[in-house]
């Protein structure tokens, strides 16, 4: 091999680096020259010449290149083991193999190793008996440089998924620690922005479940047209629903042979919208609660989702979305129990503070009508002493009862003493305030609370403020108390209203 001599047409540093290596370890001379030089026909070549070539350089064929180029055996030097089905077509016109140069030194000195050798036999005397060397040579050649060939594509293209492995193990490490927090509108960004982009879908939806009345609310999606904003469980089959039912993951390739196989039929209501039939649903579970559904569809760099391509990390990220979603509600419910009274299950006095300051600062920037009831038992004190605080709790949560009946959904009631009330009324105007504080009064008074066997009436007298001007949330708390006084010192049963 000392004769022989490696040249390299190329930009490549790094394989440029490799070849310089490999040559010394040959003990061959290399050099390397830039395509540009390569068009220059006073450069000369001895005639043992290995020449490696980048794909593309050769232009319109060997006729553009130096004459003494021409006798070398040419390589061709690609990026990626996936262009070799692109460019093989070239073999054997031009080229008399393809290197790729993203294989290991160890398997590239080798090649190169094959190479010289078929160099070197090609210059032996033409003898019958050296022409039939000849040819076993350059037959077990053939086949090394064939095996050879085989493995490196197959060691490429393991190095390949390899590196698109740990590119989404990357992304999904990266995704999770995004999911594991207490803000919905976070995960919610996650599962519609994110999810789909590691795994090449179009449309992305998120639904949220709500356990007590079986119906699912979109909470956030990615689609340009409109799509289901609730499913109610007990309507007509759906994917969504069927999966929630199922409990499990439902990846469908193509709808009309999923529901051939499946011996079902769903109904599918905006499937016109949809380029492909293949979809992933994915329930979000925790334990074997339902929290909300995932739905992921139109595969964008293939005709369907991939059962182990895509599948394992939807699974996996929606099985951590799942426990996300349980923290959040568990810690709105340890929330929501510090701010509520035990026994009314009505806002305790600070969380009633807190609202209400809320609301002023509402009503001072948009000018709405605010109105206060606070609220008084005329009689719970000689309820406790005559029947006990048994019959005492029942005529508060009779009082807590009528009182809800009495409100709307916006409207806030909390307990703000022992027998004290306070009801907040949004965007509420004095008349209509004054209409909702007496039909409190007369249903209260109206309905006796039973109490082993005994019938215990109830009365409350209630103080009506409005808010104005812009006095503070304890200036408009104390005139609403002090009218509720004027209501008790006036024969209680009744309303009063501050007068401001």
């Amino acid at each position: 091999m000392a004769e022989s001599q490696l040249l390299y047409v190329g930009n490549d540093q790094p394989f440029d680096g490799s070849l310089s290596r490999i040559s010394e370890a040959l003990k061959i001379s290399y050099r390397r020259i830039t395509p540009k030089e390569i068009r220059d026909r006073n450069i000369s070549f001895p005639e043992n010449l290995l020449a490696i070539v980048d794909e593309g350089v050769l232009g319109g064929g060997k006729d553009e290149i130096s004459p003494p180029l021409k006798s070398a055996m040419l390589v061709m030097a690609i990026s990626d083991t996936r262009e070799t089905s692109l460019i093989s077509q070239d073999i054997g016109q031009e080229y008399e193999d393809i290197l790729v140069k993203t294989i290991s030194e160890r398997f590239l000195q080798k090649k190169i190793g094959f190479y010289l050798d078929h160099i070197q036999s090609r210059r032996e005397p033409d003898s019958k008996e050296n022409t039939h060397e000849l040819k076993k040579k350059n037959r077990q050649f053939s086949r090394q440089i064939a095996s050879l060939q085989k493995q490196l594509n197959q060691v490429g293209s393991d190095l390949h998924v390899q590196g698109k492995v740990l590119e989404t193990i990357n992304k999904i490490s990266q995704l999770s620690r995004r999911i594991n927090c207490l803000d919905m509108d976070i995960i919610a960004s996650v599962c519609v922005d994110q999810i789909p982009k590691l795994i090449s879908a179009k449309f992305s939806s998120l639904y949220t479940y709500d356990t007590s009345k079986e119906v699912l609310h979109l909470l956030r999606h990615n689609h340009p047209y409109m799509i289901a904003r609730t499913v109610a469980l007990r309507e007509h089959l759906t994917p969504m629903i069927l999966a929630i039912r199922q409990k499990k993951l439902l990846l469908v390739k193509d709808f009309a042979e999923w529901e051939v196989s499946e011996e079902t039929s769903v109904a599918r209501v905006f499937s016109r919208n949809y380029r492909s039939n293949s979809c992933i649903i994915a329930p979000l579970l925790s334990g074997e609660k339902i929290l909300g559904v995932l739905n992921l569809a139109d595969k964008i760099d293939r005709p369907s989702f991939d059962h182990d391509r895509d599948l394992p990390p939807v699974q996996l990220l929606c099985e951590m979305i799942g426990s996300a979603m349980s923290n959040i509600e568990l810690y709105e419910e340890v929330q929501k129990q510090t701010q509520m009274d035990s026994m009314t299950n009505l806002l305790n006095h600070h969380a009633f503070y807190n609202l209400l300051d809320k609301e002023v600062h509402r009503t001072r920037r948009y000018g709405n009508n605010l109105s206060l009831l606070m609220m008084d038992m005329d009689n719970l004190k000689q309820i406790n002493d005559q029947h006990g605080h048994l019959a005492g709790d029942a005529v508060l949560m009779h009082v807590t009862k009528k009182i809800i009946e009495c409100i709307r959904d916006t409207d806030v009631a909390a307990r703000y003493g022992g027998d004290e009330f306070a009801i907040i009324l949004p965007n509420t105007s004095l008349s209509d305030a004054m209409h909702v504080a007496e039909r409190m009064v007369s249903v209260i008074s109206s309905n006796p609370v039973r109490f082993e066997n005994q019938q215990l009436n109830v009365s409350v007298s209630i103080g009506l403020g409005q808010y104005h001007g812009n006095i503070s949330v304890e200036k408009f708390m104390q005139e609403s108390d002090t009218a509720m006084f004027e209501a008790k010192s006036t024969g209680k049963n009744r309303v009063h209203i501050c007068e401001s």
